[in-house]
C-alpha cells in the first residue's frame, strides 16, 4: 500500500505473537511493524487472505493484547493483518506499544482524531 494513503503510523517492532483461527492451533508470528490498525509479521506458516482469527501478543505477565483480526495478505514479504474492533484493555496496551515505539508519540494520539478509513 502507498505509504501516503495510510492513516495510521506504523512503527518497527519485534514481538512474538500468535494468530489463532477458531478451533485451530495458534500460528506463531514475529511482528515486523505495528499500527493502531494492523500489523505486518513474519511467519513460517502460510495464512490465507480473508481468514479471521485472534492476534495475541503477550507484553508482560499481566499485560497482553488480544484482537480479533483478518489476514489481508500472506506472501514471502510477510503476513499483513488488519485489526477488527477490540476491547478497551487491548486498545490501551496497543496504543501504548505504538506510542512507545514511535519517533513522535504525539503524532499517534493526533491520528485518533480522524477516522482510519476514508468514506
Amino acid at each position: 500500500m502507498d505509504e501516503n494513503r495510510r492513516r495510521r503510523s506504523r512503527v518497527p517492532t519485534h514481538f512474538r505473537a500468535t494468530f489463532t483461527r477458531p478451533g485451530d492451533e495458534p500460528v506463531p508470528l514475529v511482528t515486523q511493524n505495528i499500527s493502531l490498525k494492523g500489523l505486518l509479521a513474519e511467519s513460517a506458516h502460510r495464512l490465507a487472505g480473508g481468514e479471521i482469527g485472534h492476534v495475541h501478543i503477550v507484553l508482560a505477565e499481566d499485560a497482553a493484547i488480544s484482537i480479533e483480526s483478518r489476514v489481508i495478505r500472506s506472501d514471502p514479504s510477510g503476513v499483513a493483518i488488519d485489526f477488527l474492533p477490540m476491547d478497551e484493555e487491548s486498545f490501551f496496551h496497543l496504543r501504548n506499544l505504538v506510542r512507545y515505539n514511535a519517533s513522535d508519540a504525539d503524532q499517534i494520539d493526533s491520528e485518533l482524531a480522524s477516522p482510519a478509513f476514508k468514506d
